[in-house]
């Protein structure tokens, strides 16, 4: 028997894809999937609740609906090379689109902007790890790094080098750019596999990205997996902005 929603919402065709508002079926063979809604939903609701326990679902071409919304309108672009980083709009009142982020297996949203805990929240309630890099603390409003603002870079890249991610900013534009090439210069994991807008010679880039390396210790070092060939090319790059 098929399980069809109650007045659930009818969306226009997309990409040659028809919404035909099946869910699942009622025997064995959907297991697995009610297993896997169990897994990913806490909060959403859905009809027929006994059979799925008041766990919901996007239906596969609503999932496509919001991927497609998500990469047109918000900017989310795949890191290319990386370990399925995503980069984009921070998602502020958008619980559907955190959800369909987990159905493509990010667990961690990196707020770049420090929106707090009502977005914190949110993101946690889509079963999401929530962290965050303000890079208007930890760039923009800095005139001299200490050891406090290095720190902070160590650990964003040592959560980048986990993978799965979703970092967003405002627009998804600049703030998503410096984290990206503070990323670039200091993660021998991701290095050379983001394209930006931004130069890093642009305006005082030189000054602080030099700052920062000088404070870097041989236990960042370690931690975030510097062999001396990486450490050679940074200082190359270092030198050529």
């Amino acid at each position: 028997m098929k399980i069809t929603p109650i007045n659930i919402n009818t969306f226009a065709t997309f990409k040659g894809y028809v919404d035909d508002g099946i869910i699942g079926y009622d025997d064995a063979v959907s297991e697995a999937n009610r297993n896997y809604i169990r897994s990913h939903y806490n909060s959403w609701k859905m009809p027929y609740h006994s059979l799925y326990e008041k766990e919901g679902r996007l239906t596969d071409y609503q999932l496509r609906l919001i991927i497609y919304d998500l990469e047109k309108n918000h900017e989310m672009r795949l890191i290319a090379g990386s370990n399925n980083i995503h980069r984009g709009q921070t998602l502020v009142e958008k619980q559907e689109y955190l959800q369909a982020l987990k159905q493509k297996n990010i667990e961690t949203i990196i707020d770049l902007v420090g929106y707090g805990k009502t977005y914190e929240k949110e993101v946690k309630d889509a079963g999401l790890d929530y962290y965050v890099y303000n890079i208007y603390e930890n760039w923009w409003e800095v005139s001299s790094f200490n050891v406090s603002h290095k720190n902070k870079l160590v650990n964003f890249l040592k959560k980048m080098q986990q993978g799965n991610i979703y970092i967003g900013c405002q627009h998804g534009a600049n703030d998503t750019d410096i984290a990206l090439i503070l990323n670039d210069f200091f993660n021998p994991l991701l290095e050379g596999k983001i394209s930006t807008a931004i130069k890093p010679n642009d305006s005082d880039f030189p000054v602080k990205l030099n700052t920062l390396y000088d404070l870097f210790t041989k236990e960042d070092k370690k931690l975030l997996g510097w062999t001396k060939d990486f450490e050679k090319r940074l200082i190359r790059k270092l030198i050529s902005i």
